[in-house]
């Protein structure tokens, strides 16, 4: 089986992850905003998944769910129907417009992070009174 050399070396992962980071930052494209969705598009949108958000499946009411972009607007996605799947709040806002590998490794970074903490190791200890303080912060700015 192929593994990519950065996830078997610290160092690596931390240029990998701060060049995709580069890469994403790089090729943003420049475009004017665009009117809101009208009340026609978003019945479209969120026909496409039964009315459930496109990554973890909740329910999402028609009048309160997040049109996400398929093709990112940073990156050159029209606003059409076409470019759009429902989404929760919290899916559509964590998943930002980070680049398909860039979301894979943070994804796998995640769920070894959630491992460590689920299994009370030190660094799991470590891992959870970070993220803590940072929803607590988080939280507070929030109102």
């Amino acid at each position: 089986m192929y593994t990519e050399t950065y996830l078997t070396d610290p160092v690596r992962l931390q240029k990998r992850v701060y060049n995709l980071h580069l890469k994403r930052v790089k090729s943003k494209i420049s475009k004017p905003r665009v009117k809101q969705l009208g009340k026609k598009q978003r019945k479209i949108i969120h026909a496409k998944t039964n009315g459930r958000c496109h990554f973890c499946g909740i329910k999402v009411p028609i009048d309160n769910f997040q049109a996400d972009h398929v093709v990112s607007h940073v990156r050159g996605g029209e606003h059409s129907e076409d470019n759009y799947l429902p989404s929760c709040f919290t899916c559509n806002n964590y998943r930002w417009h980070y680049l398909p590998k860039e979301l894979q490794v943070i994804l796998k970074m995640g769920v070894w992070a959630r491992t460590e903490v689920e299994n009370k190791s030190k660094i799991g200890l470590e891992i959870a009174n970070k993220f803590c303080k940072k929803e607590r912060s988080r939280l507070k700015r929030a109102g």
